[in-house]
């Protein structure tokens, strides 16, 4: 899963919005634009611990059939 991608286009767009915040005047969307770039990072990271484990899926089994 983590080689789809996916990891290195969020880090990009979090790099793209400090870009972007650099060159805001106004704080406002300065502060809009640093927000959103740790919105990406977030994401990033969330998505490298998802990519990195590992589900399984065990089928209940029902309490009558351990007798």
């Amino acid at each position: 899963m983590a080689g789809d991608g996916r990891l290195e286009r969020y880090r990009l767009n979090a790099e793209k919005c400090l870009e972007l915040a650099h060159g805001f005047k106004d704080q406002e969307r300065k502060q809009v634009m640093l927000s959103m770039a740790n919105a990406w990072l977030t994401l990033a990271e969330q998505h490298l611990k998802n990519s990195e484990t590992a589900l399984v899926y065990e089928t209940p089994t029902n309490g009558d059939d351990a007798a």
